[in-house]
């Protein structure tokens, strides 16, 4: 791809792909929706992601717009789900001369109330359900790089004296050439 094609200004199509792409953050749904072929719709919003710097610098800039407008952070998630992850059901009962109940909704604190999915009455008294404990851990076990591949994780580190991944794919390369020419 030509040098000039990559610094070119953003066409109506690839706006429409920044706008589509803050949605759900899934570029193969964001290349379909700004109206780029299905079939290689994946392959499509990799390299509008990859190969546009002027694509990726707009969708970092919109993100960072849309964090300041409704003062959500990364940081404000992740101390959510944390809630959830480490809630201990413990704090949200008590025990009385009728058993085990809900401590009332007044005593809670910040942290135990937002592990709490669903709080209804029945006619044998209060019912409660928690948040999926197990799916908010793994998703700090992701966040923290425990568990899967990040997108954005940094490549592993070399030695300052071992070779480029390139030049020791070009020197292979070269001795599979020399030994089929003898």
């Amino acid at each position: 791809m030509a040098k000039k094609q990559m610094k070119a200004r953003m066409t109506v199509r690839q706006r429409r792909f920044v706008a589509e792409y803050l949605i759900d953050l899934n570029g193969a749904q964001a290349a379909i929706r700004a109206g780029y072929g299905v079939k290689g719709a994946g392959q499509k919003a990799w390299q509008l992601l990859n190969w546009r710097p002027q694509i990726a610098e707009a969708v970092r800039e919109a993100m960072k717009a849309r964090e300041t407008r409704t003062m959500i952070t990364a940081d404000k998630v992740l101390q959510e789900i944390a809630r959830i992850a480490f809630a201990d059901i413990r704090g949200l009962l008590q025990s009385g001369p009728d058993g085990i109940r809900p401590k009332p909704i007044e005593s809670l604190t910040a942290a135990e109330a937002a592990a709490i999915a669903e709080l209804w009455t029945t006619e044998k008294g209060m019912r409660l359900r928690l948040h999926d404990k197990r799916a908010a851990l793994l998703d700090i076990a992701r966040h923290l790089g425990l568990i899967g591949k990040q997108a954005q994780s940094p490549p592993g580190l070399r030695d300052k004296d071992e070779l480029p991944a390139r030049e020791i794919l070009r020197r292979k390369l070269a001795q599979l050439a020399g030994e089929r020419k003898a």
